[in-house]
């Protein structure tokens, strides 16, 4: 069984209690699969806090947490790959190994990975390289899918003003309005 929990303040007496009832009915687990948001969970002491929440209040095995994805009105919600490469070492050893959550970036066309697998990482522009670790049958015919690399893109705010100027150059009207958004 999963839960979705952004905050310590979500996990409520009523969740406890009834991921503790669930336990004691027999479900083997009960985790919780969360997103990292900007202001709400991004900091080593918000995290921890929701996962000592989950875990001694209910039971409850903080399990992943993922970078939001790139969907229209989002980019105010946002982390950048490398904020939470910086969280998922922060809270290493805080937590037992089991209730250790691990970040991760769902990546387009390669699917989850844990933020510290990646390929290739420009942290000027934002952008981070992937390679798909596993075939589907969409892959069948082609040679090259594990070889691909896949790319994710942090959001504006996160950039240096280098990086900002790089994109606003190319996709200045777009990104104006990305930008006011965040």
């Amino acid at each position: 069984m999963h839960t979705h929990a952004n905050a310590a303040q979500q996990v409520t007496a009523s969740v406890q209690e009834a991921a503790r009832a669930m336990l004691e009915a027999g479900v083997r687990d009960v985790r919780n699969q969360g997103v990292l948001l900007r202001g709400v969970n991004d900091s080593a002491p918000a995290l921890l806090d929701l996962c000592f929440a989950l875990l001694d209040g209910g039971g409850i095995t903080p399990y992943y947490f993922y970078l939001c994805d790139i969907i229209p009105n989002s980019e105010h919600w946002r982390t950048s790959l490398a904020e939470a490469q910086r969280l998922q070492d922060a809270i290493m050893g805080y937590l037992p190994g089991f209730a250790t959550p691990r970040l991760v970036c769902d990546v387009p066309y390669a699917g989850k990975r844990w933020v510290h697998q990646v390929e290739r990482y420009d942290r000027e522009l934002g952008i981070s390289y992937w390679r798909k670790h596993f075939l589907t049958l969409l892959d069948a015919d082609d040679p090259q899918a594990l070889e691909r690399l896949h790319e994710y893109h942090d959001p504006m705010h996160s950039l240096p003003e280098s990086g900002r100027e790089h994109w606003r150059s190319r996709f200045d009207p777009v990104l104006s309005v990305l930008e006011r958004s965040s």
